[in-house]
C-alpha cells in the first residue's frame, strides 16, 4: 500500500484500513473533515483475531501520522499495540490553538479555558518527547503574552529534542499582514521574543517568526543557524545588526511584511538578503563581504549604499511610485558594483512611463530581466535605450504579464535605428502577442545584435514571486495565420547569420 500525500490517494488508503479492521472484529471509522485534514473521530476496539495495523511498515504508519494534528495522532494510541506509542516518535511536531480548541478563526475567543487546555496539552506532549528527537516544530497560538513564564520553558524543552527546523508564529490568523508602507496593524500588541531562548537549540538551521518583536542580545550565539524568516515583524533600531552578531553563519535572512527602522545596516555572513512589502524603511547600507543575492520590494523609494559586497551577483528590485524608474537607472545603476551580472527589474504600468531615455552605464551587465505589470497600451519600443547602456549584456529576458490590450505603439514615432550590440546571444520575449509595437521590438533586436544566436517569442509569461521562484502563466496562444504573419515580419531581418527565432 502507498501513502501519497495527495488527497485522494490518501483517502483511498484510509478506506483499505478501515474495511480491513473492521472485517476482523475491529471498527474504527477515521473521518476527513473539510478543509481540515483526516481527523479520528470515534474508535471501538474489541479483541481482534488479527490485528492487521501492527502488519503495516513503520513508514507507512508514519505517513499516516504525517497527516494528523498532534491530538489526533495522539489518539491514534487506541487503535493497536504497535499505534501505543507511535505518534510519540513523530519527526515533526505541530501545535495550534484552534486545532485543539476546534473552533474557526473567525470565532476565536482566547477565554482562560482554552488558554489552559492549550497549555497542558503541550506541557504534556513536551514530556512525553523528552529524550527524543524532533526535527520540526510549528507552533502557533495567539496568547503569549499572558504565559511568558510557560513559553520560555517551552523554547528551553524544544531546544533539547534536536529541533532543525522551528516555525513560531504569535497569531491565529486574525492579525493578518497589510499589503502596504505600515504592513503592521497594532505594534503594541505583539509578543516580545528573545533570541536568547534558543541559546540552547545547537542543532537549529532553520527559524521562522511571526508577528512579534524581536530581540536580541550581545552574547547570544546561534552558531548551526542557516535560515532566518521574518513575517509581520516589528525590528526596533540596532536589533539587526544584533541579529547579524549573534547569527555567525546565517546564510539567508528574509524580511517580509516587517515594520523597520529608518536605516538597517546588512552585515555578517549572509549569502541571500530578500525584502518584501516591508514598511518604514528609507536606506539600506549592504556590508557583506559573501553576499551573491539581493532581492527587495517596497511601497516606495529606498537609497541603497553598496558600501562593501565584493561577492555580490544577483540583484532585483520593485519599488513603487513615480520616481521609481529614474532612480533605479539613474543612482542606483551609478552605484551597482561593477561585479553584479544578472538585473531583475519589475515595474507597474503607472512606473512605465516614467522610464528614462538617458540612463546611467550598467558596465558589466550580463542578465537582465524587466518585468512589466499591467502594461496595457504601453509602447513597449520604449524599453529599447536599456540595450545601448549595457554593453556586455548576453541574455536579456522581457516578460510582459496581464497585458489586456493590444499595444499599439506610437504612430508618429520614427522608425529605430540599429544600435549594434557585441555581446547579446538570447533574448526571451514572453506575453508577447504580435502587436505592431512588439514586432518592432523584435525587429530591432534582430538588426542590433551582431551575434545573436536565439530568440524566443512566447504568449506565456512568468511571474516572479520571490527567493528565487518564478511562476509560469498560460496566455492567449497565436493561432496559425497570426503566427505566419509574425515569421513573414520577421524574416531575414536578423544581422548574426546564427540568429534563430522561436515562436512558441
Amino acid at each position: 500500500m502507498v501513502i501519497s500525500r495527495g488527497k485522494e490517494i490518501f483517502e483511498s488508503s484510509y478506506s483499505w484500513i478501515f474495511l480491513k479492521v473492521r472485517g476482523h472484529s475491529s471498527a474504527c471509522r477515521i473521518h476527513a473533515g473539510y478543509g481540515e485534514g483526516p481527523h479520528l473521530k470515534e474508535c471501538d476496539v474489541h479483541d481482534a483475531k488479527e490485528d492487521y495495523f501492527s502488519q503495516l511498515p513503520d513508514d507507512v504508519l508514519s505517513s499516516i501520522l504525517a497527516h494528523l494534528t498532534v491530538v489526533d495522532a495522539a489518539r491514534t494510541s487506541i487503535l493497536s499495540r504497535r499505534w501505543k506509542y507511535r505518534f510519540a516518535s513523530m519527526p515533526t511536531l505541530q501545535f495550534r490553538c484552534l486545532d485543539m480548541f476546534g473552533i474557526k478563526p473567525y470565532n476565536h475567543t482566547c477565554c482562560p479555558y482554552y488558554q489552559q487546555k492549550f497549555l497542558k496539552g503541550v506541557n504534556q506532549l513536551l514530556q512525553l518527547y523528552t529524550g527524543r528527537k524532533v526535527t520540526h516544530v510549528k507552533m502557533t497560538f495567539c496568547f503569549g503574552r499572558q504565559f511568558s513564564s510557560e513559553f520560555d520553558q517551552w523554547m528551553h524543552s524544544i531546544s533539547r529534542l534536536g529541533v532543525e527546523r522551528l516555525y513560531l508564529s504569535f497569531d491565529c490568523g486574525i492579525n493578518y499582514p497589510i499589503h502596504n508602507s505600515n504592513p503592521i496593524r497594532n505594534s503594541d500588541k505583539l509578543f516580545k521574543f528573545s533570541l536568547e531562548l534558543l541559546s540552547q537549540a545547537s542543532s537549529l538551521k532553520h527559524l521562522l517568526l511571526y508577528h512579534c518583536v524581536v530581540q536580541s542580545s550581545i552574547g547570544v550565539r546561534l552558531k548551526s543557524l542557516r535560515t532566518l524568516t521574518l513575517l509581520g515583524v516589528l525590528l526596533e533600531s540596532d536589533q539587526l545588526e544584533r541579529i547579524f552578531s549573534s547569527c555567525l553563519n546565517l546564510n539567508l535572512l528574509e524580511l517580509c511584511y516587517c515594520k523597520l527602522p529608518y536605516k538597517l545596516w546588512i552585515s555578517g555572513t549572509v549569502t541571500s538578503v530578500v525584502f518584501f512589502a516591508c514598511g518604514g524603511l528609507e536606506e539600506i547600507d549592504l556590508w557583506a563581504a559573501n553576499l551573491h543575492s539581493f532581492e527587495c520590494n517596497f511601497f516606495s523609494k529606498v537609497r541603497f549604499y553598496f558600501s562593501f559586497v565584493p561577492m555580490l551577483e544577483n540583484v532585483m528590485i520593485d519599488l513603487k511610485g513615480a520616481t521609481a524608474m529614474p532612480y533605479i537607472f539613474g543612482d542606483f545603476a551609478r552605484d551597482l558594483p561593477a561585479q553584479v551580472k544578472s538585473l531583475t527589474v519589475k515595474a507597474s504600468q503607472s512606473q512605465i512611463e516614467y522610464f528614462p531615455i538617458k540612463t546611467q552605464m550598467f558596465r558589466n551587465l550580463r542578465e537582465l530581466t524587466l518585468v512589466l505589470v499591467f502594461t496595457h497600451d504601453f509602447d513597449i519600443v520604449n524599453i529599447s535605450p536599456i540595450l545601448g547602456v549595457c554593453p556586455l549584456l548576453q541574455y536579456l529576458d522581457v516578460v510582459q504579464s496581464r497585458t489586456t490590450r493590444d499595444g499599439r505603439g506610437s504612430g508618429i514615432r520614427p522608425p529605430l535605428s540599429p544600435t549594434y550590440h557585441t555581446e547579446l546571444k538570447e533574448v526571451t520575449f514572453g506575453g508577447f502577442r504580435g502587436t505592431r509595437a512588439e514586432i518592432e521590438f523584435a525587429v530591432y533586436i534582430l538588426r542590433s545584435a551582431l551575434v545573436l544566436e536565439r530568440m524566443f517569442l512566447s504568449p506565456c509569461f512568468t511571474c516572479y514571486s520571490g527567493s528565487g521562484t518564478w511562476e509560469k502563466t498560460r496566455g492567449v496562444s497565436l493561432d496559425e495565420r497570426k503566427r505566419n504573419s509574425i515569421e513573414q515580419e520577421l524574416h531575414g531581418q536578423a544581422i548574426s547569420r546564427n540568429a534563430v527565432v522561436i515562436i512558441q
